[in-house]
Protein backbone atom coordinates (compact mmCIF):
# COMPACT_ATOMS: atom_id res chain seq x y z
CA UNK A 1 0.00 0.00 0.00
CA UNK A 2 1.18 3.48 -1.11
CA UNK A 3 2.14 5.91 1.17
CA UNK A 4 -0.57 8.35 -0.32
CA UNK A 5 -3.19 5.76 0.76
CA UNK A 6 -1.47 5.97 4.68
CA UNK A 7 -1.78 10.01 4.24
CA UNK A 8 -5.91 9.64 3.08
CA UNK A 9 -6.25 7.19 5.80
CA UNK A 10 -5.67 9.18 8.59
CA UNK A 11 -8.01 11.75 7.35
CA UNK A 12 -10.43 9.24 7.85
CA UNK A 13 -9.12 8.40 11.18
CA UNK A 14 -8.88 12.20 12.57
CA UNK A 15 -12.58 13.05 11.54
CA UNK A 16 -13.47 9.38 13.02
CA UNK A 17 -11.81 10.05 15.75
CA UNK A 18 -13.61 13.58 16.67
CA UNK A 19 -17.21 11.93 15.99
CA UNK A 20 -16.38 9.49 18.49
CA UNK A 21 -15.06 11.30 21.04
CA UNK A 22 -18.34 13.87 20.81
CA UNK A 23 -20.58 10.59 21.58
CA UNK A 24 -19.49 10.73 25.18
CA UNK A 25 -17.83 13.86 25.78
CA UNK A 26 -19.98 16.28 27.79
CA UNK A 27 -20.17 19.76 26.37
CA UNK A 28 -18.81 22.01 29.51
CA UNK A 29 -15.42 22.49 30.80
CA UNK A 30 -14.43 24.84 33.70
CA UNK A 31 -15.18 28.33 31.52
CA UNK A 32 -19.28 28.54 31.31
CA UNK A 33 -19.88 30.15 27.74
CA UNK A 34 -23.48 28.01 28.13
CA UNK A 35 -24.29 31.25 29.98
CA UNK A 36 -23.49 34.09 27.32
CA UNK A 37 -25.15 32.09 24.54
CA UNK A 38 -28.25 31.66 26.32
CA UNK A 39 -27.67 35.71 27.76
CA UNK A 40 -28.28 36.81 23.99
CA UNK A 41 -31.08 34.35 23.33
CA UNK A 42 -33.26 35.60 26.09
CA UNK A 43 -31.96 39.55 26.57
CA UNK A 44 -31.27 39.84 22.62
CA UNK A 45 -28.27 41.66 23.58
CA UNK A 46 -24.29 41.36 23.93
CA UNK A 47 -23.02 41.93 27.63
CA UNK A 48 -20.23 43.96 28.39
CA UNK A 49 -16.49 42.64 29.25
CA UNK A 50 -17.00 42.59 33.28
CA UNK A 51 -21.11 41.64 33.17
CA UNK A 52 -19.70 37.71 32.91
CA UNK A 53 -16.43 35.73 33.83
CA UNK A 54 -16.20 34.88 30.04
CA UNK A 55 -18.06 37.69 28.58
CA UNK A 56 -14.99 39.62 27.86
CA UNK A 57 -14.15 37.54 24.62
CA UNK A 58 -15.73 39.05 21.48
CA UNK A 59 -19.06 37.27 20.39
CA UNK A 60 -18.79 35.64 17.09
CA UNK A 61 -19.08 32.00 18.16
CA UNK A 62 -21.89 33.17 20.66
CA UNK A 63 -23.89 34.54 18.10
CA UNK A 64 -22.90 31.93 15.59
CA UNK A 65 -24.19 29.14 18.48
CA UNK A 66 -27.87 30.31 18.60
CA UNK A 67 -28.59 28.58 15.11
CA UNK A 68 -27.80 25.40 17.03
CA UNK A 69 -28.92 26.39 20.58
CA UNK A 70 -32.74 25.46 21.75
CA UNK A 71 -32.91 27.03 25.26
CA UNK A 72 -34.61 24.99 26.67
CA UNK A 73 -32.01 23.33 29.24
CA UNK A 74 -32.28 19.71 27.44
CA UNK A 75 -29.32 16.93 26.91
CA UNK A 76 -30.68 17.67 23.33
CA UNK A 77 -30.34 21.15 23.33
CA UNK A 78 -26.76 20.91 25.06
CA UNK A 79 -25.75 18.42 22.29
CA UNK A 80 -26.86 20.66 19.14
CA UNK A 81 -24.67 23.33 20.92
CA UNK A 82 -21.60 21.10 20.91
CA UNK A 83 -22.57 20.06 17.31
CA UNK A 84 -22.10 23.47 16.50
CA UNK A 85 -18.22 23.02 17.82
CA UNK A 86 -17.32 19.53 16.25
CA UNK A 87 -18.15 21.03 12.81
CA UNK A 88 -15.44 23.80 13.52
CA UNK A 89 -13.39 20.93 14.98
CA UNK A 90 -13.41 18.88 11.83
CA UNK A 91 -13.19 21.44 9.68
CA UNK A 92 -10.15 22.58 11.72
CA UNK A 93 -8.53 19.29 10.47
CA UNK A 94 -9.66 19.41 7.20
CA UNK A 95 -7.71 22.84 6.98
CA UNK A 96 -4.17 21.98 8.94
CA UNK A 97 -4.76 18.26 7.13
CA UNK A 98 -4.93 20.66 3.69
CA UNK A 99 -1.88 22.68 4.91
CA UNK A 100 0.29 19.49 5.41
CA UNK A 101 -0.69 18.72 2.32
CA UNK A 102 0.53 21.48 0.48
CA UNK A 103 3.61 22.05 2.22
CA UNK A 104 5.49 19.08 2.75
CA UNK A 105 6.91 16.13 0.05
CA UNK A 106 9.04 13.95 2.04
CA UNK A 107 6.15 11.12 2.80
CA UNK A 108 7.21 9.84 6.64
CA UNK A 109 7.29 14.12 7.36
CA UNK A 110 3.98 14.60 5.64
CA UNK A 111 2.98 11.09 7.26
CA UNK A 112 3.55 11.98 11.22
CA UNK A 113 2.55 15.86 10.73
CA UNK A 114 -0.79 14.44 9.72
CA UNK A 115 -0.86 12.10 12.87
CA UNK A 116 0.25 14.55 14.69
CA UNK A 117 -2.83 16.71 14.27
CA UNK A 118 -5.53 13.71 13.75
CA UNK A 119 -4.37 12.79 17.52
CA UNK A 120 -3.45 15.30 19.66
CA UNK A 121 -5.92 14.97 22.36
CA UNK A 122 -6.20 18.53 23.68
CA UNK A 123 -6.76 19.67 20.30
CA UNK A 124 -10.00 17.30 20.02
CA UNK A 125 -11.23 17.29 23.06
CA UNK A 126 -11.24 22.03 23.16
CA UNK A 127 -12.60 20.88 19.66
CA UNK A 128 -15.95 19.48 21.26
CA UNK A 129 -16.47 22.39 24.13
CA UNK A 130 -19.01 24.29 23.83
CA UNK A 131 -16.47 27.27 23.89
CA UNK A 132 -15.01 29.75 21.15
CA UNK A 133 -11.59 28.19 21.08
CA UNK A 134 -13.39 25.33 18.06
CA UNK A 135 -14.14 28.70 15.97
CA UNK A 136 -11.33 29.99 16.99
CA UNK A 137 -8.69 27.38 15.80
CA UNK A 138 -11.06 26.97 12.67
CA UNK A 139 -10.37 30.52 11.85
CA UNK A 140 -6.80 30.29 12.82
CA UNK A 141 -6.08 27.20 10.23
CA UNK A 142 -7.86 28.93 7.41
CA UNK A 143 -6.28 32.19 7.57
CA UNK A 144 -3.08 30.86 7.45
CA UNK A 145 -4.73 28.62 4.52
CA UNK A 146 -5.61 31.76 3.01
CA UNK A 147 -1.86 33.41 3.24
CA UNK A 148 -0.34 30.70 1.49
CA UNK A 149 -2.95 30.65 -1.43
CA UNK A 150 -2.44 34.52 -1.73
CA UNK A 151 1.06 34.17 -1.90
CA UNK A 152 1.06 31.73 -4.52
CA UNK A 153 -1.39 34.23 -6.22
CA UNK A 154 -2.20 37.84 -4.91
CA UNK A 155 -5.54 38.42 -6.51
CA UNK A 156 -7.79 40.94 -4.95
CA UNK A 157 -10.35 38.17 -3.96
CA UNK A 158 -8.06 36.22 -1.97
CA UNK A 159 -7.34 39.48 -0.47
CA UNK A 160 -10.33 40.64 0.61
CA UNK A 161 -10.95 36.56 1.74
CA UNK A 162 -7.61 37.07 3.96
CA UNK A 163 -9.22 39.92 5.29
CA UNK A 164 -12.27 38.93 6.38
CA UNK A 165 -11.34 35.64 7.70
CA UNK A 166 -8.86 37.72 9.98
CA UNK A 167 -11.51 40.28 10.92
CA UNK A 168 -13.62 37.59 11.60
CA UNK A 169 -10.85 35.72 14.02
CA UNK A 170 -10.73 39.50 16.17
CA UNK A 171 -14.16 38.70 16.88
CA UNK A 172 -13.98 35.80 18.08
CA UNK A 173 -10.69 35.54 20.58
CA UNK A 174 -8.00 38.11 22.08
CA UNK A 175 -5.65 35.41 19.84
CA UNK A 176 -5.76 36.90 16.63
CA UNK A 177 -4.46 40.55 17.87
CA UNK A 178 -1.41 38.52 17.92
CA UNK A 179 -1.70 37.39 14.21
CA UNK A 180 -2.84 40.65 12.83
CA UNK A 181 0.61 42.88 12.76
CA UNK A 182 1.98 39.99 11.13
CA UNK A 183 -0.71 39.22 8.55
CA UNK A 184 -0.51 43.02 7.79
CA UNK A 185 2.72 42.70 7.26
CA UNK A 186 2.64 39.72 5.18
CA UNK A 187 0.54 42.00 2.60
CA UNK A 188 2.89 44.48 2.18
CA UNK A 189 5.89 41.47 1.32
CA UNK A 190 3.32 39.82 -0.66
CA UNK A 191 2.80 42.61 -3.17
CA UNK A 192 6.34 43.49 -2.83
CA UNK A 193 7.04 40.59 -4.30
CA UNK A 194 4.87 40.30 -7.25
CA UNK A 195 6.51 43.33 -7.93
CA UNK A 196 3.21 46.03 -7.18
CA UNK A 197 4.17 49.77 -7.25
CA UNK A 198 4.24 51.28 -3.31
CA UNK A 199 0.67 53.03 -4.46
CA UNK A 200 -0.85 49.82 -5.08
CA UNK A 201 1.16 48.09 -2.15
CA UNK A 202 -0.18 50.69 0.28
CA UNK A 203 -3.57 50.74 -0.80
CA UNK A 204 -3.99 46.80 -0.63
CA UNK A 205 -2.19 47.55 3.20
CA UNK A 206 -5.36 50.26 4.06
CA UNK A 207 -8.10 47.72 2.32
CA UNK A 208 -6.78 44.51 4.58
CA UNK A 209 -6.58 46.52 7.97
CA UNK A 210 -9.74 48.48 7.46
CA UNK A 211 -11.63 45.11 6.33
CA UNK A 212 -10.20 43.18 9.60
CA UNK A 213 -10.52 45.97 12.05
CA UNK A 214 -13.97 46.81 11.10
CA UNK A 215 -14.96 43.14 11.30
CA UNK A 216 -13.08 42.32 14.32
CA UNK A 217 -13.45 45.85 16.43
CA UNK A 218 -17.11 45.85 18.26
CA UNK A 219 -15.67 44.13 21.81
CA UNK A 220 -12.82 46.20 22.05
CA UNK A 221 -14.10 49.25 20.98
CA UNK A 222 -17.54 48.82 23.05
CA UNK A 223 -15.34 48.22 26.19
CA UNK A 224 -13.14 51.37 25.90
CA UNK A 225 -16.69 52.93 25.82
CA UNK A 226 -17.52 51.37 28.77
CA UNK A 227 -14.19 50.95 30.90
CA UNK A 228 -12.00 53.73 29.61
CA UNK A 229 -10.04 50.63 28.02
CA UNK A 230 -9.93 48.51 25.10
CA UNK A 231 -8.46 45.49 26.52
CA UNK A 232 -10.35 43.64 29.18
CA UNK A 233 -8.88 40.55 30.63
CA UNK A 234 -10.97 38.41 33.01
CA UNK A 235 -8.19 38.27 35.41
CA UNK A 236 -8.73 42.17 35.36
CA UNK A 237 -10.32 43.22 39.00
CA UNK A 238 -12.69 45.42 37.40
CA UNK A 239 -14.38 41.75 36.00
CA UNK A 240 -13.96 40.17 39.48
CA UNK A 241 -15.31 42.59 41.37
CA UNK A 242 -18.18 42.88 38.84
CA UNK A 243 -18.69 39.23 38.88
CA UNK A 244 -18.47 38.89 42.44
CA UNK A 245 -16.32 35.62 41.78
CA UNK A 246 -12.76 36.78 42.53
CA UNK A 247 -11.32 33.08 40.78
CA UNK A 248 -7.80 34.31 39.95
CA UNK A 249 -6.63 35.14 43.14
CA UNK A 250 -5.68 31.18 44.09
CA UNK A 251 -4.39 31.10 41.61
CA UNK A 252 -1.86 33.86 41.56
CA UNK A 253 1.88 33.90 42.89
CA UNK A 254 2.80 32.06 39.97
CA UNK A 255 6.46 33.47 39.49
CA UNK A 256 8.63 32.31 42.50
CA UNK A 257 11.79 33.99 40.82
CA UNK A 258 14.00 31.91 38.72
CA UNK A 259 12.56 28.59 39.08
CA UNK A 260 9.94 29.79 37.00
CA UNK A 261 11.54 30.27 34.49
CA UNK A 262 14.39 27.19 34.67
CA UNK A 263 12.21 24.55 35.92
CA UNK A 264 12.15 22.02 32.96
CA UNK A 265 12.35 18.83 35.29
CA UNK A 266 9.36 16.98 33.23
CA UNK A 267 9.85 14.43 35.38
CA UNK A 268 7.85 16.19 38.32
CA UNK A 269 4.95 15.61 35.03
CA UNK A 270 5.89 11.83 35.29
CA UNK A 271 5.36 11.84 39.06
CA UNK A 272 2.31 13.80 39.53
CA UNK A 273 0.44 14.19 35.81
CA UNK A 274 -2.26 16.68 36.73
CA UNK A 275 -2.52 19.92 38.29
CA UNK A 276 -0.40 20.20 41.81
CA UNK A 277 1.68 22.66 43.60
CA UNK A 278 5.04 20.76 42.26
CA UNK A 279 4.71 21.74 38.66
CA UNK A 280 2.16 25.02 38.58
CA UNK A 281 4.96 27.43 39.34
CA UNK A 282 7.05 26.46 36.74
CA UNK A 283 5.78 28.23 33.21
CA UNK A 284 7.51 25.64 31.09
CA UNK A 285 5.50 22.47 32.81
CA UNK A 286 2.72 24.76 32.66
CA UNK A 287 2.89 24.84 28.76
CA UNK A 288 3.98 21.13 28.31
CA UNK A 289 1.33 19.80 30.57
CA UNK A 290 -1.56 21.04 28.90
CA UNK A 291 -0.25 20.55 25.69
CA UNK A 292 0.06 16.67 25.83
CA UNK A 293 -2.06 15.54 28.31
CA UNK A 294 -5.15 17.10 30.56
CA UNK A 295 -2.92 18.65 33.19
CA UNK A 296 -6.43 20.14 34.29
CA UNK A 297 -9.38 18.82 35.09
CA UNK A 298 -11.44 20.18 32.59
CA UNK A 299 -14.95 17.81 32.07
CA UNK A 300 -16.11 14.25 32.21
CA UNK A 301 -13.17 13.07 30.96
CA UNK A 302 -11.80 12.11 34.12
CA UNK A 303 -9.21 9.41 33.27
CA UNK A 304 -6.67 11.68 34.60
CA UNK A 305 -7.72 11.88 37.93
CA UNK A 306 -7.92 7.63 38.01
CA UNK A 307 -5.17 5.13 38.16
CA UNK A 308 -4.98 5.49 34.40
CA UNK A 309 -3.27 8.80 35.16
CA UNK A 310 0.24 6.40 34.88
CA UNK A 311 -0.72 6.66 30.65
CA UNK A 312 -0.38 10.59 31.40
CA UNK A 313 3.10 10.03 32.89
CA UNK A 314 3.86 7.78 29.64
CA UNK A 315 2.72 10.17 27.41
CA UNK A 316 4.49 13.01 29.12
CA UNK A 317 7.94 10.43 28.53
CA UNK A 318 7.40 10.01 25.47
CA UNK A 319 6.50 13.77 24.42
CA UNK A 320 9.72 14.72 25.28
CA UNK A 321 11.07 13.59 21.65
CA UNK A 322 8.22 15.39 19.38
CA UNK A 323 9.21 18.49 22.30
CA UNK A 324 12.79 18.28 21.06
CA UNK A 325 11.67 17.67 17.52
CA UNK A 326 10.14 21.30 17.52
CA UNK A 327 12.74 23.02 19.59
CA UNK A 328 15.16 21.83 16.62
CA UNK A 329 12.75 22.84 14.24
CA UNK A 330 12.63 26.50 16.42
CA UNK A 331 16.25 26.61 15.63
CA UNK A 332 16.20 25.32 11.72
CA UNK A 333 13.76 28.51 11.15
CA UNK A 334 15.85 30.93 12.61
CA UNK A 335 18.69 29.14 10.86
CA UNK A 336 16.60 29.48 7.67
CA UNK A 337 15.45 33.30 8.38
CA UNK A 338 19.52 34.32 8.95
CA UNK A 339 19.97 32.94 5.58
CA UNK A 340 17.40 34.91 3.97
CA UNK A 341 18.51 37.74 4.91
CA UNK A 342 22.35 37.24 4.01
CA UNK A 343 21.14 36.24 0.47
CA UNK A 344 18.07 38.69 -0.02
CA UNK A 345 16.22 35.65 -1.75
CA UNK A 346 14.10 33.31 -0.53
CA UNK A 347 12.00 30.86 -2.37
CA UNK A 348 8.07 31.08 -2.23
CA UNK A 349 7.21 27.82 -0.92
CA UNK A 350 9.90 28.40 2.04
CA UNK A 351 8.16 31.91 2.56
CA UNK A 352 5.15 30.82 3.52
CA UNK A 353 6.35 28.26 6.05
CA UNK A 354 8.60 30.62 7.57
CA UNK A 355 5.11 33.39 7.98
CA UNK A 356 3.06 30.23 9.33
CA UNK A 357 6.12 29.22 12.39
CA UNK A 358 6.29 32.99 12.79
CA UNK A 359 2.65 33.03 13.42
CA UNK A 360 2.61 30.32 15.99
CA UNK A 361 5.14 31.79 18.02
CA UNK A 362 3.76 35.19 17.99
CA UNK A 363 0.33 33.58 19.33
CA UNK A 364 2.75 31.76 22.27
CA UNK A 365 4.25 34.92 22.78
CA UNK A 366 0.80 36.68 23.27
CA UNK A 367 0.19 33.35 25.76
CA UNK A 368 3.00 33.83 28.11
CA UNK A 369 3.16 37.99 28.09
CA UNK A 370 -0.62 37.61 29.67
CA UNK A 371 0.39 35.00 31.90
CA UNK A 372 3.63 37.06 33.24
CA UNK A 373 1.46 39.98 33.39
CA UNK A 374 -1.54 38.32 35.35
CA UNK A 375 0.84 35.61 37.12
CA UNK A 376 -2.24 33.30 37.28
CA UNK A 377 -1.60 29.88 36.21
CA UNK A 378 -4.39 29.10 34.53
CA UNK A 379 -3.13 31.96 31.38
CA UNK A 380 -0.17 29.12 30.49
CA UNK A 381 -2.33 26.89 29.07
CA UNK A 382 -1.10 25.57 25.73
CA UNK A 383 -4.58 25.29 23.45
CA UNK A 384 -4.45 29.03 23.39
CA UNK A 385 -1.73 28.51 20.91
CA UNK A 386 -4.10 26.35 19.01
CA UNK A 387 -5.46 29.12 16.56
CA UNK A 388 -1.65 28.80 15.28
CA UNK A 389 -1.32 25.00 15.24
CA UNK A 390 -0.65 25.61 11.31
CA UNK A 391 2.44 27.14 12.53
CA UNK A 392 3.76 24.76 14.59
CA UNK A 393 3.24 21.74 12.69
CA UNK A 394 5.64 23.87 10.51
CA UNK A 395 8.70 23.78 12.81
CA UNK A 396 7.99 20.18 13.49
CA UNK A 397 8.54 19.36 10.52
CA UNK A 398 11.57 21.69 10.21
CA UNK A 399 12.62 19.83 13.23
CA UNK A 400 12.12 16.27 11.56
CA UNK A 401 13.95 17.70 8.11
CA UNK A 402 17.17 18.11 10.40
CA UNK A 403 16.56 14.25 11.74
CA UNK A 404 15.98 13.18 8.12
CA UNK A 405 19.65 13.46 7.51
CA UNK A 406 20.48 11.02 10.02
CA UNK A 407 18.58 7.98 8.96
CA UNK A 408 19.09 5.54 11.67
CA UNK A 409 17.97 8.04 14.33
CA UNK A 410 15.01 9.07 12.30
CA UNK A 411 13.92 5.49 12.28
CA UNK A 412 13.68 5.06 15.85
CA UNK A 413 12.71 8.92 16.26
CA UNK A 414 9.41 7.74 14.09
CA UNK A 415 9.00 4.50 16.03
CA UNK A 416 8.87 6.31 19.01
CA UNK A 417 6.32 8.89 17.85
CA UNK A 418 4.41 5.90 16.45
CA UNK A 419 4.08 4.90 19.83
CA UNK A 420 3.27 8.00 21.39
CA UNK A 421 0.11 8.48 18.75
CA UNK A 422 -0.97 5.02 20.08
CA UNK A 423 -0.88 5.93 23.64
CA UNK A 424 -3.18 8.82 22.48
CA UNK A 425 -5.84 6.65 20.85
CA UNK A 426 -5.35 4.39 23.82
CA UNK A 427 -6.23 7.38 26.16
CA UNK A 428 -9.70 7.90 24.25
CA UNK A 429 -10.58 4.17 24.73
CA UNK A 430 -9.80 4.41 28.19
CA UNK A 431 -12.40 7.72 28.82
CA UNK A 432 -14.72 5.83 26.58
CA UNK A 433 -14.70 2.58 28.81
CA UNK A 434 -14.75 4.74 31.89
CA UNK A 435 -17.98 6.38 30.79
CA UNK A 436 -19.25 3.15 30.18
CA UNK A 437 -18.58 1.51 33.71
CA UNK A 438 -16.40 -1.35 32.44
CA UNK A 439 -13.88 -0.18 35.02
CA UNK A 440 -15.91 0.70 37.91
CA UNK A 441 -17.22 3.92 38.60
CA UNK A 442 -14.96 7.25 36.91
Amino acid sequence: MSRRRYFQYILYLGLALRLFVFLFQDPYNNDNHIQIIDWIRTQGSIPAAAQFSQAYHPPLYHLLAQLFYLGDGSILSLKLLQLFSLLTSLLTFVALYRLIDRFFQAERIRLCCALFVALLPQLIMFGNYVSMDSLANFLGALLLWLAVLYMEKPTLARKIGLALVLGLGLSTKGTFLALAPLVWLWVVVVERRAGRGVKTVLTSLLLVVALSTALGAYKYVDSWRRYGKPFIHNTDPLVQKATGWPWARPQMQTYVGWPSLLDWNVGKLVLHPTLGETTRHSYFLLLYGTFWYQYIPESNLTGNLTNFRALGSLIYILALLPTLVLILGGWALAAKIRAAVRSRKIESGLLARIFCGLAFLSVLGLVVYIGVRTDVWSCFQSRLTFPALGGLIVLFAFGLEVLERRPALARVAYFLLTVLGGCFILYFLIEFFLRLGVFGRA
